[in-house]
């Protein structure tokens, strides 16, 4: 999901739209819609396109998608070894700190600067459930048709498959940790 993420705001960043950069590359726009939304694998040879036509190596690409070099056999993931995802046109920059041999469970933090969100479209994920809690900062969360309001220490949680957004309504950066679990729920 990461990489698909990196190469959404890397086209976004060279202002090409999805049909652009798929044609540019070969690809169907909806195999390129499944990548960025992390619904569907990439192979060497799309992913070498992809980085080409976006200006950068496929290695850099990996490095921050992929499992950094972590120690424990991946069982600890380090401080500045953490997958970083800046999604500067929202405001926010996102970071995994998961260690790699974790299977059922993603850490995340998510650094708000005042006015970012999630956008003001609704939206949810497939499977699992999220647990988060503002470590500073405010956050108004929308879920289940109300808005509320969450300062540092307030912790959250819904099905991935609740409809919702988010935004910083404050003047200072929030700072949000995330547990995403992987695991299908009925």
């Amino acid at each position: 999901m990461w990489l698909g993420q990196q190469i959404r705001q890397l086209r976004k960043k060279n202002r090409k739209s999805l049909t652009e950069l798929a044609k540019a590359c070969h690809l169907s726009v909806g195999l390129l819609s499944q990548i960025e939304r992390g619904m569907s694998s990439i192979s060497v040879k799309s992913l070498q396109a992809l980085a080409q036509e976006l200006g950068v190596s496929p290695d850099s690409l990996l490095r921050n998608a992929g499992s950094n070099h972590q120690s424990a056999e991946g069982q600890v993931a380090r401080a500045g070894s953490h997958r970083k995802l800046d999604l500067e046109d929202k405001g926010i920059t996102k970071e995994i700190v998961t260690p790699a041999l974790a299977q059922d469970l993603d850490l995340c933090r998510a650094f708000i600067q005042p006015g970012g969100s999630s956008g003001d479209q609704w939206f949810s994920t497939d499977k699992g459930e999220q647990v988060g809690m503002v470590l500073q900062g405010a956050m108004e969360l929308w879920i289940d048709n109300k808005v509320v309001t969450l300062g540092p220490g307030d912790s959250f949680c819904y099905s991935s498959r609740t409809p919702r957004r988010w935004r910083n309504p404050g003047d200072t950066v929030t700072e949000v940790i995330w547990a995403i679990s992987n695991i299908q729920t009925d």
